[in-house]
């Protein structure tokens, strides 16, 4: 997005380790918010990828109509002159992206659009992309220092040159057969001439598998709370396939606050410009939703027929208790 990357091997190097793969997490999960929403009969001069963009990086989105009828939308659309009796300011101010000013009073020349109802940008994409990268950064440390422990102390620099000869060879793959006895002494350690130092723990590489399972968890987190059941292998020990659906109930909180938000925009866009756009979850969310909607039935029609039974076995128990102590 404009960025000047070093264009040498080292410098692109550093820049993928530092900012290219947070980039690359951010986008993919902002790729993900753009895919929750359908919108229909928007104006042609209204780009939704741009309208979500703008929404889960900013928080809000304004609309605005120049005179030869072209929308502009900004991000980070403010509230400000007269406040109404929430405080919020009745007026727009903003800038498209190329400039232009995005201005007017709200619900009369202008509309906004929020991407939640707290008026705030999707800021767990940034926290949960760094969160990821720092594990990819973590896991290739790791990596790296298993293999480099441990660290050989040898008397002179002919022992060393030859013990880089051969651990070189064997790194590579081949085979060393034949070496001098100086150097055989020194890898047995017979003369008592090598020493060794171990730099990292040496089961570094267990770590791993605990950033694995940690990455699995801010991925399964991530996309819960927009609805998404994620299956991973680290399911924790005794958690039913009820506990696990349980959650869906705070899972749908945050897309239906979303798209409540963006129908009210929506509307507000209708009735100032005279449109008929609408929008609505994209069919994966649809069918999500659905799918979530049925195990609630399922779950409370089970909870009925449970209670339903317990009832009819008190009556019964009743029964025979009366008729044995009459």
């Amino acid at each position: 997005m404009g960025k000047k990357f070093d264009p040498t091997f080292s410098g692109m190097k550093a820049t993928i380790q530092n900012l290219i793969r947070e980039d690359f997490y951010f986008s993919q999960m902002l790729i993900c918010d753009r895919a929750m929403f359908e919108y229909e009969n928007l104006p042609d001069s209204i780009d939704p990828k741009f309208l979500e963009d703008y929404l889960n990086v900013s928080g809000a989105c304004g609309i605005g109509k120049k005179i030869d009828g072209t929308y502009l939308i900004c991000p980070y659309g403010a509230r400000e002159g007269r406040l109404n009796q929430y405080g919020l300011g009745e007026n727009l101010v903003g800038n498209a992206m190329n400039g232009e000013p995005v201005t007017g009073e709200i619900g009369k020349d202008c509309a906004i659009i929020y991407n939640s109802s707290s008026y705030t940008p999707s800021v767990d994409n940034f926290i949960d992309a760094d969160a990821l990268a720092q594990i990819d950064k973590s896991a290739g440390v790791n990596v790296r220092f298993s293999r480099v422990a441990p660290v050989y102390g040898v008397p002179n620099d002919t022992v060393k040159e030859g013990m880089k000869s051969i651990m070189g060879k064997v790194l590579d793959g081949d085979l060393e057969v034949l070496t001098s006895e100086n150097i055989i002494d020194a890898f047995s350690g017979f003369d008592g001439s090598v020493k060794t130092i171990d730099i990292t723990h040496p089961e570094k590489i267990q770590y791993i598998q605990y950033l694995a399972a940690y990455y699995d968890d801010i991925v399964r987190r991530h996309f819960s709370r927009r609805g998404l059941a994620v299956r991973t292998g680290t399911k924790a020990a005794q958690q039913s396939v009820q506990e696990i659906n349980g959650f869906d109930a705070i899972s749908w909180f945050y897309p239906l606050d979303k798209l409540s938000q963006r129908k009210k925009g929506i509307e507000m866009f209708n009735r100032v410009f005279n449109e008929n756009a609408s929008v609505r979850f994209s069919d994966l969310w649809e069918q999500e939703y659905k799918a979530y909607t049925i195990r609630n039935l399922q779950d409370d029609k089970a909870a009925e027929n449970a209670a339903e039974t317990m009832k009819e076995g008190a009556e019964n128990e009743e029964i025979i208790s009366n008729e044995e102590n009459p």
